[in-house]
């Protein structure tokens, strides 16, 4: 007897084709510093003129990098006048172990995402808040606050079968985090806020709504009105307006670009109508919302 095919395996088994009929993004510029070897996370600064906040992946020291627009890299005078390498912004009290993605909120702080998990066994969700520091004073820096956090959804026995509470994903809007799953058993995204915070206990996030992403999310930021939300996948960009009265951007307007580049896991607004994308070889991508179709 063959095996029944479920409508999220065709999906999957059809990517490759779809992926291969896509158009190719090119890079306008990459990452300048050899200490960035796997940008998966991007932002941009709400305090400081071109500057681009990036990180790498697990295997890397609690970090952070400032680069420009242009993929260079940002770090002090005296680093420069004493012809330092660049090493980034360390943070201390920090554990760089799966950090995914980052992001910048209205009082002056970046958020981490040091929640990937990838084997669903993870019990130490969490994001990092840090104070902003300034790139051309600051070498090193501290978290702020961190916040434990787990899936409401998921089996507390944390079922290894079930591949659905990964995430890269990380977006600051409307006051609050929220996080956005990247499954790895259908092509389903769930869209988490963080409403409780409360130190030294797992907080539960709130489960807002999915949408079928036809791919797995790999990053997320929204516009600072927290209007527009761009979820990156590896095989296109979407992008969600929020309804009038709920904070559930899948229930939005969708738009959808599909585009071919090589394992592009980092996303944020340039400003309302560009989208800038890094993918862990170091390029760095432009994306102009006005040539994001919608799907209606």
């Amino acid at each position: 007897m063959k095996p029944t095919l479920t409508i999220a395996t065709l999906a999957l088994a059809l990517l490759p084709s779809l992926f291969a009929k896509s158009p190719k993004l090119e890079p306008y510029a990459n990452i300048q510093p050899q200490a960035i070897d796997e940008s998966s996370g991007i932002v941009k600064s709400r305090q400081f003129k071109n500057v681009y906040w990036t990180h790498n992946d697990s295997g890397d020291t609690a970090r952070i990098f400032p680069i420009t627009r242009d993929g260079q890299g940002i770090q002090t005078d005296w680093a420069k006048e004493n012809d330092k390498t660049y090493e980034g912004i360390t943070i201390g009290e920090a554990v760089n172990i799966d950090w995914e993605d980052i992001a910048a909120d209205d009082q002056g702080n970046l958020i981490i995402a040091a929640c990937g998990n990838n084997a669903n066994l993870r019990q130490d969700l969490a994001v990092y808040i840090i104070p902003e520091p300034n790139p051309n004073e600051v070498w090193k820096t501290r978290i702020r606050r961190r916040i434990d956090f787990h899936f409401p959804d998921q089996s507390p026995y944390f079922d290894p079968t079930n591949l659905n509470f990964d995430c890269e994903s990380l977006f600051y809007a409307n006051d609050k985090i929220y996080l956005v799953s990247k499954n790895r058993s259908n092509t389903l995204a769930k869209l988490y806020r963080l409403d409780e915070t409360e130190p030294f206990v797992s907080n539960p996030l709130t489960l807002l709504g999915n949408f079928d992403l036809k791919g797995q999310a790999t990053a997320a930021d929204a516009t600072p009105d927290g209007r527009q939300l761009a979820i990156l996948t590896y095989s296109g960009c979407w992008v969600f307006i929020a309804p009038e009265d709920s904070d559930d951007y899948f229930a939005g307007q969708t738009f959808y670009k599909p585009f071919r580049a090589k394992q592009c896991e980092a996303i944020c607004w340039d400003d309302e109508n560009t989208l800038i994308i890094t993918n862990e070889q170091g390029g760095l991508f432009e994306l102009k919302l006005s040539d994001i179709p919608p799907t209606d």
